[in-house]
C-alpha cells in the first residue's frame, strides 16, 4: 500500500505517461457518514495484500486522520486534503488517480459538479451515490459531451439508489429477449423491492427535505427535469414515453397481476425509474419505445399494502414540510445531518430486488404472465454486510468506481459520457458485485 506521508496537498509528480496515476481510486468525502463506510469496506476487503491502490480525501485533516485511524487491519492508507470549492485542488485530486467516488454530499447539487467537471476534462472516471435528479440532469447537459471527448464515465446514482433497480430491469429484459429468441418490445418493465430492511441518515433526509420543501427552486437543473416529468434524465435524443408516473400500470397501491401479489408504492421510484427510463434510452430502446416502466413494494397482502401507504404518504409530507422537519429533528425522532440509522438497522439490513420484463404481445394471458413471454432478475444483498442504504450503497458504489478503475476493457459503454449504471458497466459490474457477496439470480 501506499505510505501515510501523502497529507495535504497531492504530488502531482507521482503521476507519469509511463507509469500513470498512483491511485486506481480515491474515497471523497470520507469523512461523512457513508463516506466512512466506504473506506472502511475498501480497508476490509482490499487490505495490505490487495493490488488495489486507494486513498481516502477530504477538507478535514484531523477528521482524515480519525477515518484513517478507525480503518480495520491496520489499513496505512494515504490521507488527502481537498474541497471541493477550490478548483486547484480538485483539479490535482482528478489528476492522482483513475476514478473518484464521491461520498461528498447532503446534498450534492453543491459540492459534486467541480468534481465532475474535472473528472470529464481530465478523463478520469467518476462515481457518487447521489438520487438528486437535479443534480443528474445538470450533469448530463453540462458534461456529457466533454466526458466523449475524453472518454471518462461519470455515472451517478451507484448505491442502493440506483444499481439494483437498473441492473435488474436490464437483466431481466435481456433475459424475455434470450427466450423469445428475437428482440421483442416490453410490454411492462417492472422492478418490485421484495424485501428490505433498513435506514435513512440525517443527511439523506436533509437532502429530501430540501428538495420537496420548495429548496430547489432555481436549483441548476430542476425547472428542466421537472419540465421532463417521468423522463427527466432522458439524454439527448430521447423520445419519451407513456409513463406519468414512476408506479407502474398498477398505480401507487393494487393487486399486480403479473406479479401475482399485492403492491404499494417505492419510497425512491421517484429517483430510481429516471434511471431505469435513460438506461433503455441510452442503449437504443432494448426495452421497447412504448415499455411502461415502475416500481413498487412486494407487500403480499391488500391489508398491509392499504396500510403503508397512507404511512409512506405522512412520511414524505413530514420531511417536506420544513417546520415538520425541523421540530422531528430537534426532539430526535429523525437523525440530524452526520447522523445515521441506528445500529441494529446497520446490522441486521439487507434487501432483495427483482424486475419482470413482460412482452408486449395481446393475446397472451395476462394473469398470470405466460413463463415464456417474461424474463426475470432477482437481486440479493450481500449476506450479513447490513444496511442496504449505507452497508450496502458503500459496496456498490466502491465495487462500481473500481469496475470504472480496474475493468474498463469489460465495461458495456465503448465511450465516455454521464451515462447509467447499467448502460456504462453493465456485466462487468454484475461479475464485480457477485464477487463482492451479492447474488443475482435471472430467469
Amino acid at each position: 500500500m501506499w505510505p501515510s506521508a501523502l497529507v495535504g496537498a497531492i504530488a502531482i509528480g507521482l503521476s507519469s505517461p509511463a507509469t500513470g496515476p498512483p491511485f486506481d481510486v480515491v474515497v471523497l468525502g470520507a469523512t461523512g457518514f457513508t463516506g466512512r463506510i466506504a473506506a472502511r469496506y475498501l480497508a476490509t476487503r482490499y487490505g495490505a495484500d490487495s493490488p488495489v491502490r486507494w486513498a481516502i480525501a477530504g477538507r478535514n485533516a484531523a477528521k482524515l486522520a480519525e477515518v484513517k485511524c478507525a480503518l480495520p487491519n491496520g489499513a496505512d492508507v494515504p490521507s488527502l486534503i481537498c474541497d471541493t470549492s477550490d478548483a486547484a485542488a480538485v483539479d490535482e485530486l482528478v489528476r492522482s488517480t483513475k476514478a473518484i467516488a464521491n461520498y461528498a454530499g447532503s446534498p450534492f447539487l453543491d459540492k459534486a459538479l467541480p468534481v465532475v467537471e474535472a473528472c470529464a476534462r481530465r478523463g478520469v472516471h467518476y462515481v457518487d451515490i447521489t438520487a438528486e435528479l437535479p443534480l443528474q440532469r445538470t450533469s448530463y447537459d453540462q458534461f456529457h459531451a466533454e466526458c466523449v471527448r475524453s472518454g471518462a464515465l461519470v455515472v451517478h446514482a451507484c448505491g442502493f439508489d440506483s444499481v439494483p433497480s437498473d441492473l435488474s430491469a436490464f437483466l431481466a429484459a435481456r433475459a424475455l429477449r434470450a427466450k423469445c429468441g428475437e428482440a421483442p418490445e416490453c410490454r411492462r418493465l417492472q422492478v418490485y423491492v421484495a424485501n428490505a430492511l433498513g435506514g435513512f441518515s440525517g443527511g439523506t433526509l436533509a437532502t429530501g427535505a430540501m428538495l420537496m420543501g420548495g429548496g430547489a427552486e432555481g436549483v441548476p437543473g430542476a425547472a428542466d427535469a421537472a419540465r421532463r416529468g417521468s423522463y427527466s434524465l432522458d439524454p439527448e435524443g430521447g423520445v419519451g414515453g407513456p409513463d406519468r408516473d414512476d408506479f407502474g400500470p398498477v398505480g401507487p397501491v393494487g393487486y399486480d397481476a403479473d406479479a401475482g401479489t399485492w403492491t404499494t408504492a417505492s419510497v425512491m421510484a421517484a429517483v430510481n425509474m429516471p434511471v431505469v427510463r435513460k438506461t433503455n434510452a441510452l442503449l437504443g430502446y432494448p426495452y421497447g419505445k412504448r415499455v411502461r416502466v415502475g416500481e413498487c413494494t412486494d407487500v403480499q397482502s391488500p391489508l398491509v399494502a392499504a396500510a403503508l401507504l397512507p404511512l409512506l404518504a405522512a412520511g414524505a409530507a413530514a420531511v417536506g414540510s420544513p417546520p415538520a422537519y425541523e421540530a422531528l429533528t430537534s426532539v430526535g425522532l429523525l437523525p440530524k445531518p452526520g447522523e445515521g440509522p441506528a445500529e441494529w438497522l446497520m446490522e441486521r439490513g439487507f434487501f432483495h430486488v427483482y424486475a419482470l420484463a413482460i412482452a408486449a404481445d395481446e393475446g397472451a394471458a395476462r394473469s398470470p404472465a405466460p413463463s415464456e413471454r417474461v424474463g426475470r432478475a432477482d437481486i440479493f444483498s450481500a449476506p450479513g454486510w447490513g444496511d442496504p442504504g449505507y452497508r450496502g450503497t458503500a459496496l456498490m458504489s466502491v465495487e462500481s468506481a473500481l469496475t470504472l478503475a480496474l475493468d474498463r476493457h469489460a465495461c458495456a459503454a465503448r465511450e465516455g459520457g454521464v451515462l447509467t449504471p447499467a448502460a456504462a458497466m453493465g456485466d462487468a459490474l454484475v461479475r464485480r458485485l457477485t464477487d463482492a457477496g451479492m447474488r443475482f439470480e435471472v430467469q
